[in-house]
Formats: C-alpha cells, sequence, structure tokens
C-alpha cells in the first residue's frame, strides 16, 4: 500500500498481515507513517496505489461506515465525545446503533421498544463495570479526567461491537499509573469479546508487553517485524530509534572537542521555569525547567507525546501555560505576542513545516520576511538563505506543494531565517525524511552556527542525529524533563534512551555503536 501526499510519500509499498485473535504493535518513530495506514484501513484516506483485505472483503470499495458494519472499530489519537452527556448516555448512543425497532415503535413508546431501550440500559452499564467507570456513571464527559475519557473512548468504541480494534496511541496523555492499568485492561477486553487488536504505541514497554507479533514502520516503509524479542535485538530498529554505528561514533566524538558543561558566561537568551501546561484537560507539562545561552546548540528530545514541540509552542507565545514564568533575553515575554517575538529575534520552524502549498518558493520566503517594511531588505535576506540553500535560487517560482519533503523543511527553515532570528528553533527536523537529507539539513544548521553565530533549539525523536550536533540535551518523558546536561552525557545513559525507545533492546549506545 502506498499513500502520497504532494511530494511527500506517507507510506511507500507497505506490506501488514493480523491474523485473528493476535494483538499485533505498529511502532515506528514519529512521521513513520502508522497512523496514516491506520487511517487508510479504517477508510478515512484516499489509498493511492496498492489494496487491503478484510477476511477477503475488498476494503476499498467501501465507506467507513461500511467497513465498521463488517466489524473494525477505531480509536482516535484525540478523544471525541459528547462533552454534555454523561458516560451512559455516550454509551447508550453508541449502542443505538445496534437497535432493530424504529422511530415510530419508539416515538409511541411500544412495549417491544421499551425492552429494546432496557436493553442497551443493561448493556452500557455492563461496559460502565468493564472500565471500572461506576463512581463516574452519571458524570458529563466535561467533567472527567483524561485518563477516563480515554477509557469513555474506548468503551464507546467496544459498544459498536466490532472484531478488529484498530487503537491508535490509547495511552496518550495518561499518567504513567493510568497506563500501567491500560495494558492488563486491554488483555481483559481481549478474552472477553475475542477481538483482534492493531495497535500504535508510544510507550514501548506497553506494546512490547502487549504484542504477538510487531510491524515496525520508518519513513512509510517496512523497516522490520516479528515478535518482541526479535524487534528489539534488530540492529535496523535500533539504528531507526537510536542512530547509526556511525551516527553514534559522531556523538562520542563531539564529546572529546566540546566542553563538559554549558558556558555559564553566555548570556540566557530563553529561559522557561515551573512550566506547567494544559491542552483543555490534559496537562502535557509538569513543571518544566528549560534554557538556552547565547551560542549554544541545543537538543530537545523524547517520544511522541513527551511535551517537546509544547515546549516551543510555550517559548513562541503559541500556546499559554497555565503556570511559569517565561523570559527572553531577561524580560518577562508572559503578555508578548508571538509576532512581537519574532520582531525580538525568536525563530521558530513549525513541525509539519506550514507551508503554503498553493504559493511559489519565492513567495513563502517573502512571508518570512513580513516584519520588513524596504522591499530591498527582503531581497536581501532572500539572497542570504539562497547562500545556504542554493538550490531555491532556479525554483523561485514553483509551487511549495509539489517540492519534496526534504526540500519542504529546507524552505521551512529558510523561511524562519528570513526574519535573521538569534535563536532558531526547529520541530521535528527529521519528520519523515530519509536519513542523508536529514545529514545535509543538520550540516546547513550546522554552518549556520559557525558562519553567523545563531543558536539553535532542535526538538527530535531520532536521538544520534541531534546529540551529533549539539553542547546540551534535554530529555522528556510524559511532560518532565528527565536528563538535562552534555548531550554526549545522554548517550551514556541507555537507562533513559532504551526505556523509553525500544524497551529493553540489547544493542546500542552502551557499546559504543557496535552490533
Amino acid at each position: 500500500m502506498s499513500v502520497r501526499f504532494g511530494g511527500l510519500a506517507a507510506l511507500s509499498d507497505v506490506d501488514l498481515e493480523v491474523r485473528e485473535g493476535e494483538i499485533v504493535g505498529l511502532i515506528g518513530p514519529n512521521g513513520a507513517g502508522k497512523t496514516t495506514l491506520m487511517e487508510c484501513i479504517s477508510g478515512f484516506q484516499r489509498v493511492t496505489e496498492g489494496a487491503i483485505a478484510y477476511r477477503g472483503a475488498d476494503l476499498l470499495e467501501r465507506l467507513p461506515g461500511e467497513r465498521a458494519d463488517l466489524g473494525i472499530g477505531r480509536t482516535l489519537q484525540n478523544v471525541r465525545l459528547f462533552p454534555y452527556l454523561t458516560i451512559v448516555d455516550n454509551l447508550r448512543v453508541a449502542l443505538h446503533r445496534h437497535m432493530k425497532q424504529g422511530v415510530f415503535a419508539h416515538a409511541f413508546r411500544l412495549p417491544a421498544a421499551g425492552q429494546e431501550e432496557k436493553g442497551i440500559l443493561a448493556e452500557a452499564n455492563r461496559l460502565v463495570e468493564l472500565f471500572g467507570m461506576q463512581a463516574f456513571a452519571e458524570k458529563y464527559a466535561s467533567e472527567l479526567s483524561y485518563g477516563t475519557l480515554r477509557l469513555l473512548e474506548l468503551g464507546c468504541m467496544l459498544a459498536l461491537k466490532p472484531n478488529f480494534l484498530l487503537l491508535d496511541e490509547p495511552a496518550s496523555g495518561i499518567s504513567q499509573k493510568e497506563t500501567e492499568a491500560l495494558g492488563p485492561l486491554l488483555r481483559r477486553i481481549k478474552q472477553e469479546t475475542d477481538a483482534t487488536i492493531l495497535l500504535i504505541e508510544h510507550d514501548m514497554p506497553l506494546i512490547m508487553s502487549l504484542s504477538d507479533w510487531i510491524y515496525v514502520l520508518d519513513a512509510g516503509r517496512n523497516l522490520s517485524e516479528g515478535p518482541p524479542e526479535v524487534v528489539q535485538a534488530d540492529q535496523a530498529v535500533i539504528e531507526a530509534y537510536l542512530g547509526t554505528p556511525a551516527e553514534q561514533r559522531k556523538v562520542a566524538a563531539q564529546a572529546t572537542r566540546k566542553p563538559t558543561g554549558e558556558d555559564e558566561a553566555a548570556p540566557v537568551l530563553l529561559d522557561l521555569q515551573g512550566v506547567d501546561l494544559f491542552y483543555d484537560k490534559v496537562q502535557v507539562l509538569y513543571g518544566v525547567d528549560f534554557h538556552v545561552r547565547k551560542g549554544e546548540r541545543v537538543a530537545l528530545l523524547g517520544t511522541n507525546g513527551a511535551g517537546k514541540s509544547t515546549v516551543l509552542k510555550a517559548a513562541s507565545r503559541l500556546v499559554e501555560p497555565r503556570a511559569g514564568t517565561l523570559t527572553w533575553k531577561g524580560k518577562d515575554i508572559g503578555s508578548m505576542s508571538a509576532e512581537r517575538l519574532v520582531r525580538e529575534g525568536l525563530g521558530h520552524v513549525p513541525g509539519g513545516r506550514g507551508m503554503f502549498p498553493t504559493l511559489s518558493v519565492g513567495e513563502n520566503l517573502r512571508m518570512g520576511g513580513y516584519i520588513y517594511r524596504d522591499a530591498s531588505k527582503v531581497d536581501a535576506e532572500i539572497e542570504r538563505v539562497m547562500h545556504y540553500f542554493p538550490w531555491m535560487k532556479d525554483r523561485l517560482d514553483q509551487q511549495a506543494g509539489t517540492l519534496s519533503g526534504g526540500e519542504q523543511q529546507q524552505l521551512a527553515t529558510g523561511r524562519a531565517l528570513m526574519s535573521n532570528p538569534e535563536l532558531l528553533m526547529i520541530d521535528e527536523l527529521s519528520l519523515g525524511l530519509a536519513p542523508v537529507v536529514v545529514e545535509r539539513l543538520m550540516e546547513t544548521v550546522q554552518r549556520l552556527h559557525e558562519e553567523e553565530g545563531l543558536t539553535v533549539v532542535i526538538v527530535e525523536q531520532q536521538a544520534s542525529f541531534a546529540l551529533g550536533y549539539t553542547d546540551r540535551a534535554y530529555f522528556m518523558e510524559k511532560g518532565e524533563v528527565r536528563y538535562e546536561g552534555p548531550s554526549a552525557g545522554l548517550a551514556d545513559r541507555p537507562d533513559l534512551l532504551r526505556s523509553v525507545f525500544l524497551a529493553g533492546a540489547t544493542a546500542g549506545f552502551d557499546n559504543g555503536g557496535r552490533p
């Protein structure tokens, strides 16, 4: 199966097989194509090439609702529920899909309709008990914690009585205690419903303990498959998460020629202290401290959902913290607008690139020069950007949406450079890109650091790409900072890297990168 978004190949000739009764895990770095694959199976994403069959039925000929009729149930990364209905009523809405009595029978309260309603209510209460939500049964969904909302979403999916469950990051956004309770609950659901499960999850201990078989995607392609212990020991998987031996040697080499700590004489540009941040009811940052000194190269690492992108958004004033302080060059920026902060020297390349796809390369660059009133200054900045990305000179009139993924990432970086920032924050530099493309981008960022003294923050899932080019590193897990210090020091912490990325892999950083 293949899926393309303009010039970006989200999936390339991906093969996947799920056998009845299995729990199959689907893992891979951020941008590997996992959710896109699940969207294709459930019918919400058009397939460019390939085929999908379920129990012999051609799914590509069926709409999403028809696929649900076949027994395919789906949860989403973001919870979608009726906020002003109770837990029981949310479940009853899902259960009404199986009602046989018509509108007429219910409108006139005929005996058969009454009996059916009693059966629906009994089944809703059975699901409440299955998920241990009895204490909240009559509470509105809007009053529940995010962890309980996740359980309710799973309950609503089970109310549809599927025999094939597609679970997209069920542990995302919930606490460690709730995550530990999720594994036994999923096993209980499997036993009671006899369902087959395809599970996307970034919590490696959870997915490795649950899965009978695991598929690994990387950059939209099949990378590895097998039982958990086989996948954990696969050198290709280890390299996808922790880097190749050559990249790991680069990290070690960096350690020998850079100071072991930060230059405390350099002024602090950006400083976040004790930052708590929520998206609606979901707390995603817990007392985060993060600072960047002038001239530094800082890596911000962690798995998907760790809070890395949120730290950058908070720093750029795109989201509002609930607690903590934020300063730029010693000035409190708690009430400063994002647009003003760009003028003050803070640049941000957002995750997903954020191109204007119908505008040309040149027009996208000019959008980044909006802070200048003088057109000649905009032209001068475009020339400066093209010094680092020479290919743009001959393609200024090409539509941005037709560029390759690597070219789009370079254009997004170039657009952020148009404002001549003192600090450039790049979110997920490697997202969806081949390693050779990422290495070239890293080398360009290194040139900017050396030639212009640019201060850089790089958010990454792929540890080795960032650690080999940075001075200091932060490592985050579930919204908290677990490590702060020299980049090479994080490479010496396989207890952190492996526990989060591979949950017990047996090769990698701690043997110097040797397989």
